[in-house]
């Protein structure tokens, strides 16, 4: 399924069916909304100084030393991670006075159907991130592979897990930009006021039993009305959230090699362990199906499940609220979904030297710089191990799961479908339909689309 054997016309109709699906689905990265639109940075370009001498007439003008490279770079809007990008641009370009970068930024509900719009009309970026989505647009040939540009040493640096969504036919179509990933923030007076013990450390992660013990304890209703709900989500009945529970208690989604659902979306594991979240919504009560706008930071919510990003949130835009960050409950097993942005280069591209020092940049010399500014989770065991800080509280609790639980989400080209299919079941099971029932028809629909 190499570039080289499709055709112009097939690329494109592949390239909009993506565009399409994508428009559809899609995870929060667990920011606040940005304020402003896409920003773009100052791109500086420096004119050619004038020749002396007039060349002689017929004989072709030779090229101008120092002349300047533009590389168009995307990335997901939000003001606070704009804003740490432009600082790790300005240290690039004074690095590479050569090479101007012209950072474009677009909200995350519509980045993927502006990336694959820029593809199928042949004015795709440069250097962009990229999600799980890398199978659908690598097997498109959209990307550049770059495994002959990484090296051994930087490959052994990144935690193994976080390559995983890179991947397509056996080849790296992306570099991790960071790592991301979930635990629970709790109201600290409810808790406090309730007598719940919090727990610190992997070991003591609450199990599903205690989590509905204690969000039961801290829901408060009267009749038919809920002021205080025990347990909340930020990516509500998303697979980010969800997919861990199947895998904390032994289920599968798909087969080893992602072609198949039936007898691992509906197998007796899987239906087990969603009949189980279903009945968060329905017999104990603790979780709305409607999600509550910033119904932790007000109090509306006790216990919420939400990635290591929501703390700067929390910290900025609400210093009064008092919380502490405990780890993610269990089953048989831990399990936190894992990923965040990678880091892609256009197959296209009319600077592949200088996309891949950008990219280079950006994901190693800065990668420590970016995890401090963004909240992200660093995804490199260099900077991982270069300072205490990702050893003490609250952050070794993200770390350790991160290094002990981690779990993906099917990196498929035809994840965005994927992604309703599990979103739309999931959903149903929340509001009382019959899970074996409800994960059957997914798993039926799931088989259609991966055997195309």
């Amino acid at each position: 399924m190499s570039f080289a054997k499709r055709n112009g016309i097939h690329w494109l109709i592949a390239l909009l069916l993506v565009m399409a699906l994508v428009a559809c689905g899609g995870a929060q990265e667990g920011e606040e909304p940005p304020d402003t639109d896409g920003t773009t940075t100052d791109p500086g370009e420096t004119e050619e100084e004038p020749t002396e001498e007039e060349e002689p007439a017929g004989e072709e003008e030779p090229q101008e030393t120092g002349e300047q490279v533009t590389v168009r770079l995307w990335m997901q809007q939000d003001n606070r991670l704009v804003n740490a990008m432009q600082e790790i641009v300005a240290s690039f370009e004074e690095a590479h006075p050569e090479i101007d970068v012209q950072l474009d930024s677009y909200p995350f509900a519509e980045y993927h159907q502006k990336v694959s719009t820029a593809f199928a009309g042949g004015d795709a970026p440069d250097v962009f991130w990229m999600d799980v989505r890398i199978a659908s647009f690598a097997e498109q040939g959209a990307l550049m592979p770059l495994d002959d540009l990484i090296t051994q040493e930087t490959r052994d640096d990144f935690l193994a897990s976080s390559w995983i969504e890179t991947q397509y036919e056996g080849q790296t179509y992306g570099v991790p930009m960071h790592q991301l990933t979930e635990a629970l923030y709790v109201n600290t007076q409810m808790a406090e006021e309730a007598g719940i013990e919090l727990p610190q450390t992997i070991e003591d992660a609450w199990t599903w039993e205690e989590l509905v013990d204690v969000t039961t304890q801290l829901t408060q209703s009267s009749g038919d009305q809920t002021s205080v709900w025990g347990f909340g989500v930020q990516r509500q009945l998303q697979d980010w959230s969800v997919l861990p529970v199947v895998y904390q208690h032994g289920g599968q989604v798909l087969s080893e090699d992602l072609t198949t659902a039936t007898g691992f979306l509906n197998s007796p594991e899987t239906v087990e362990a969603l009949a189980w979240y279903g009945d968060l919504f329905t017999e104990h009560g603790v979780i709305a199906v409607e999600p509550i706008p910033d119904g932790f930071q007000t109090g509306a919510i006790a216990v919420f499940q939400a990635p290591s990003t929501f703390r700067p949130v929390l910290d900025t835009d609400f210093p009064d609220v008092e919380y502490t960050i405990v780890p993610m409950f269990k089953d048989a097993q831990c399990s936190v979904m894992t990923g965040g942005w990678n880091v892609s280069i256009a197959a296209g591209t009319e600077h592949p030297e200088e996309s891949w020092m950008l990219l280079d940049w950006m994901t190693g010399e800065a990668h420590e710089e970016w995890v401090e500014a963004s909240g992200y989770l660093p995804a490199r065991q260099s900077v991982i191990e270069s300072g205490e800080k990702f050893q003490e509280y609250p952050w070794n609790i993200f770390m350790t799961q991160l290094q002990e639980c981690a779990a993906t989400r099917p990196a498929v080209p035809e994840y965005t479908f994927f992604f309703d299919t599990f979103k739309q079941a999931i959903t149903d099971i929340a509001i009382g339909e019959d899970p074996q029932a409800t994960l059957d028809a997914a798993a039926a629909a799931l088989d259609a689309e991966l055997g195309n």
